[in-house]
């Protein structure tokens, strides 16, 4: 049932229209270039009007990564939803990851934007403190399928990495890797011909390494991957490789 009274909808509807007008100017003219004045000519809406939705354009960038950071949330829960072993579990996060950077090309630009000098101290306290409780959220969602291996005995609880710690090192390989292949970089002449493929064998070597079981000698992880794809992440691997 709505219990949104009309005017309520309205301001609602306005204020998504700003925010996705604010999106493309940023895709189509970077953050640099973003100024209510635009939006206001734009939306033909007044400059008045805008800044009732938005304080600043920092407020529209936070707002803009806290949508994205949704997103990212609600794939990660499909994955850790997975119906498969821990290790197949955080393999569906590595998919999950790689499919929503994918659908969404600028979202670490707009992210690393939104954590250069001084940008996060314009913004909103609300806007500031649902993006730290997302960040804490995604990272404790994947911490958990860590210490559901544990729990399972399909990692040694004394492997030498904490949960945390190991998402910030699976979180720094898949990123990183995202960064590099944004960049202008002859990857195919250096010898990497498949990146994607690259980040996931580092991956799998790096879960052999610290003993997570099933090891990749004992299961076949890339058939895993497909399935994935093919069942928990259809629609998305559609879009994508509809966008080719």
């Amino acid at each position: 049932m709505n219990t949104l009274s009309r005017k309520q909808r309205e301001i609602a509807e306005r204020h998504a229209l700003l925010l996705d007008i604010g999106r493309r100017l940023i895709e189509t003219e970077g953050y640099r270039n973003l100024g209510m004045e635009r939006i206001a000519e734009i939306s033909e809406y007044s400059k008045g009007t805008v800044y009732q939705h938005f304080s600043c354009k920092e407020e529209i960038l936070i707002q803009l990564c806290n949508h994205n950071s949704i997103g990212l949330k609600s794939m990660f829960e499909r994955a850790r939803a997975f119906e498969g072993s821990s290790r197949e579990k955080m393999l569906a996060i590595f998919v999950a990851h790689e499919l929503w950077a994918a659908l969404n090309p600028n979202c670490l630009e707009l992210h690393q934007t939104l954590c250069g000098g001084g940008t996060k101290e314009k913004v909103s306290n609300d806007s500031l403190e649902l993006h730290n409780k997302l960040d804490f959220e995604i990272v404790g969602l994947v911490a958990s399928i860590v210490e559901e291996a544990v729990e399972k005995k399909e990692l040694h609880e004394g492997a030498s990495l904490s949960a945390p710690e190991l998402v910030f090192s699976l979180w720094s390989l898949c990123h990183g890797g995202l960064q590099l292949r944004s960049l202008d970089l002859p990857l195919a002449k250096m010898g990497i011909k498949n990146p994607q493929a690259a980040t996931l064998r580092a991956i799998e070597s790096m879960l052999d390494g610290i003993g997570w079981h099933p090891l990749s000698t004992e299961h076949d992880y890339v058939a895993v991957v497909e399935r994935i794809k093919s069942t928990v992440f259809a629609e998305e691997q559609h879009a994508c490789e509809s966008a080719r």
